[in-house]
C-alpha cells in the first residue's frame, strides 16, 4: 500500500509538471502611471533651505531625492520620463520608459542632474510650464513640474502665456519646492565655484509680487505657483517630504489601466515538488531507521 501511494503521488506530480509546460501567462489589468518629471535647475535651486536625512540640503537635492523616491514607488508597468528646464523651455533627457525594467538607467540619470547643465541664467516659470505641457501631451504622459517658482528676471507683473488653450491638455502636478522664509541665493563664478551670495542691486527690481524690494533673496513663490496650477488645470503640491510625489499624483490623476501578464507556472511546479517530496519522504525515513 505505501508503494501504491508513492506511485500515485509521482503520477500526480508528473501531471502537474506537464501542466507547467502548457500553462499560459494570465492577463490582468493593473493600475499604472505614465509621467514626465520636469525639474528646475536654475540658480535659485541652489538655495540651502531643505533638509535631507537630517542635514541641510539644496532645493535641487530635494527635488532629485523626491524624483528618485517616486521612481522606486511606481508600480511595474508605469513609465517615467525626465526633463530639465532653464529659461523658457524644458529639455527632454529621457522619453517615458518602463520604470522597473529601466530602473538603474532612470535612477542614474536623476542622480546625474546638476545645475551646471543649464544653458542660460534666466528662469521664466510660466513660459516653461506652458512648454512642458506641450511637450508632455504628445508623449501620452502626465506632467510633474517641479520648481521654486522664482522668475528671473523678476516679473513685471504679470503677463502669463495663453493658458486657456492649454487647460486640460495634460494632467498632473505643479510642485513647489523651497522654504517660505526668504534665503540668500548662492553665487558662482564661470568655473562653477561658489563665491558668495547675490546682494541688493545685483538683480533687476520687481514691480509687484512676493520679492518686491528683496529680489536678491529667494523663497518658494507659492501664490504664483498656485495661480499657474489653477490656470492650467493642474494640481498643486508643496514638496515637504521626498515620499510625497506618488500620493499627490494618485490624488490628482486617476491611474491608467494597462493589461499585464502574470506567469503562474510556478504554482503547479511548486505543487509537483511538494508531491514528489511526500512520495520520497517515507522511503528516506525507512532507510534512516533501518539497522546498519
Amino acid at each position: 500500500m505505501p508503494r501504491d501511494r508513492a506511485l500515485r503521488l509521482r503520477i500526480a506530480a508528473l501531471a502537474l509538471l506537464l501542466v507547467t509546460f502548457t500553462l499560459r501567462p494570465v492577463s490582468r489589468p493593473r493600475p499604472i502611471y505614465d509621467a514626465v518629471v520636469v525639474m528646475d535647475i536654475t540658480g535659485s535651486m541652489n538655495v540651502r533651505d531643505q533638509r535631507l536625512d537630517g542635514a541641510v540640503a539644496t532645493r535641487l537635492a530635494m527635488e532629485k531625492a523626491a524624483t528618485r523616491a517616486l521612481l522606486a514607488a511606481l508600480p511595474c508597468g508605469s513609465r517615467l520620463g525626465l526633463a530639465i528646464f532653464v529659461e523658457t523651455r524644458p529639455m527632454l533627457l529621457l522619453e517615458p520608459i518602463e520604470a522597473c525594467d529601466n530602473f538603474s538607467v532612470l535612477d542614474a540619470e536623476i542622480a546625474a542632474i546638476d545645475w551646471k547643465m543649464g544653458w542660460d541664467s534666466e528662469s521664466h516659470i510660466a513660459a516653461a510650464l506652458a512648454a512642458a505641457m506641450r511637450m508632455a501631451a504628445p508623449l501620452n504622459a502626465d506632467l510633474i513640474f517641479i520648481t521654486d517658482g522664482q522668475e528671473e528676471p523678476p516679473l513685471a507683473w504679470f503677463a502669463p502665456p495663453d493658458f486657456a488653450r492649454l487647460h486640460g491638455l495634460t494632467h498632473g502636478l505643479v510642485v513647489g519646492v523651497g522654504g517660505y522664509a526668504l534665503s540668500p541665493i548662492p553665487r558662482f563664478d564661470r568655473q562653477g565655484r561658489e563665491i558668495g551670495v547675490w546682494r541688493p542691486g545685483d538683480v533687476p527690481a520687481e514691480t509687484g509680487g512676493l520679492f518686491r524690494g528683496r529680489e536678491h533673496l529667494s523663497a518658494v513663490d507659492e501664490p504664483h505657483l498656485r495661480d499657474l496650477a489653477q490656470r492650467t488645470g493642474l494640481a498643486y503640491l508643496h514638496l515637504k517630504d521626498t515620499q510625497a510625489l506618488l500620493p499627490a499624483m494618485a490624488s490628482a490623476v486617476p491611474p491608467r489601466v494597462r493589461a499585464s501578464t502574470l506567469d503562474v507556472r510556478f504554482l503547479p511546479a511548486a505543487l509537483a515538488l511538494a508531491l514528489l517530496a511526500a512520495a520520497e519522504l517515507p522511503v528516506l525515513l525507512r532507510r534512516r531507521e533501518a539497522p546498519v
